[in-house]
């Protein structure tokens, strides 16, 4: 689930899928697991256009999507949410992006928050963010660690947790919403499922659906096709793979 699409109300399609058990395990950007909270939170989106003076918006504190805006300091609300949240952390362990965001949720659950990360605890589905500095979570952890709250994130710990629930699976499948990190961090699990087994044989996934608006010619990895995915052994070569 990638990119910033829960600023479009796009997170409430993502917990219904959660609580109808579509998905079984959910990697997203951060973005998508705090912009969320924002619109949770009762400050919502505004639709605009691409075409004005983003100058006149920063005076405003008005923060651009393309054409869709948010209030900088609602957003800041937010961000200090998650702050408030890491205080209560015990800062002398580490934690995978997927405990640091079930005890998120467990937090936001009981505080009556419904979104992505409070449905997928309510609903025991796991969630891991390969990038999650690069959100309001990041903003969140420094200015904690300027009150004296130091949170260490294992990121090696994600993807160790991620290859072995792959190589559980009897079979497994994919569906990406963009690219980016959560696409590519999805796809190197069925690489590195052969480096526990000790052999030489990947294990891809069984079929993979790809929506995307990216073009494949520039070599990022959100635009990449699935055939291409087929070489480095992330996606099935007699599997069914279907880009939009």
């Amino acid at each position: 689930y990638s990119g910033s699409m829960s600023t479009t109300g796009m997170w409430k399609i993502i917990c219904w899928l959660i609580e109808n058990r579509y998905i079984d395990v959910l990697i997203s950007t951060g973005a998508n697991i705090s912009e969320d909270i924002l619109d949770a939170m009762g400050a919502g989106y505004w639709k605009g256009h691409h075409l004005v003076d983003d100058a006149d918006l920063l005076k405003h504190k008005i923060d651009r999507f393309y054409d869709v805006y948010a209030d900088e300091l609602e957003y800041r609300k937010m961000e200090n949410l998650i702050e408030e949240f890491m205080m209560g952390l015990d800062e002398n362990r580490v934690y995978t992006t997927r405990e640091f965001l079930y005890k998120f949720g467990k937090w936001l659950h009981e505080r009556g928050l419904k979104c992505i990360v409070s449905t997928a605890y309510e609903h025991g589905v796991p969630v891991y963010c390969p990038a999650l500095v690069d959100s309001g979570y990041g903003v969140a952890a420094l200015t904690a660690g300027v009150k004296g709250k130091h949170i260490k994130i294992d990121m090696v710990g994600d993807f160790d947790e991620m290859t072995r629930i792959a190589d559980k699976a009897k079979k497994t499948g994919v569906i990406y919403i963009g690219g980016g990190v959560p696409k590519d961090f999805t796809q190197l699990v069925t690489v590195c499922i052969d480096l526990l087994r000790g052999g030489e044989v990947p294990y891809p996934h069984s079929y993979a659906i790809q929506i995307t608006q990216d073009s494949p010619q520039w070599g990022g990895l959100s635009g990449c096709t699935l055939e291409e995915a087929i070489s480095w052994g992330k996606t099935s070569a007699t599997g069914k793979n279907v880009t939009c």
